[in-house]
């Protein structure tokens, strides 16, 4: 009976653990995520710039190995026209395809979900990558009329997207 008690304890102990642990996530973190959620709120965004902190052979399958930071030259046409409108209400952003579509969404206007939140290793957004598709991103920082997300490359490099406000 004892042993049953025992690993009574130790279970519930364990639970008790894992739930305190998944709540690790440091105040200022979460302060960060809040302050981003009401920053980007029904505002307007278009991606203005994307690099690397590192030089990277961006397109790995190529037989030339180039080394940039400049990452510009490989953003999609379809994403350089985008407006980008984060509804906090509905978790949904909405993109504004401009004159260059994705071949795979031929409306002018879709929305898709999006989040921000943080965990033990800082704020993040939860948005798209360049086929719309869910990718996590790093915040790095929100000015004004600007923010930056980053995403870890492979090779150890950061890869950044820098977005404007537009009026």
């Amino acid at each position: 009976m004892k042993i049953v008690i025992y690993l009574s304890v130790a279970l519930a102990a364990t639970i008790l653990y894992s739930c305190k642990k998944g709540d690790d996530v440091p105040a200022e973190y979460k302060q960060k995520a809040e302050e981003f959620k009401t920053f980007v709120a029904n505002k307007q965004f278009r991606l203005v710039d994307y690099y690397a902190d590192k030089a990277i052979d961006y397109v790995e399958d190529d037989a030339e190995v180039k080394q940039e930071t400049d990452l510009w030259a490989y953003v999609s046409i379809w994403i350089k026209d985008d407006l980008n409108v984060f509804d906090l209400s509905s978790n949904k952003v909405t993109v504004t395809q401009g004159e260059h579509k994705f071949e795979g969404i031929t409306d002018d206007v879709f929305s898709k979900d999006f989040s921000i939140s943080a965990d033990k290793d800082g704020p993040y957004l939860n948005f798209l990558n360049y086929q719309y598709n869910p990718l996590k991103y790093r915040i790095l920082e929100f000015t004004d009329n600007h923010f930056i997300v980053y995403v870890d490359w492979h090779s150890g490099a950061k890869v950044f997207s820098e977005f404007d406000a537009v009026p």
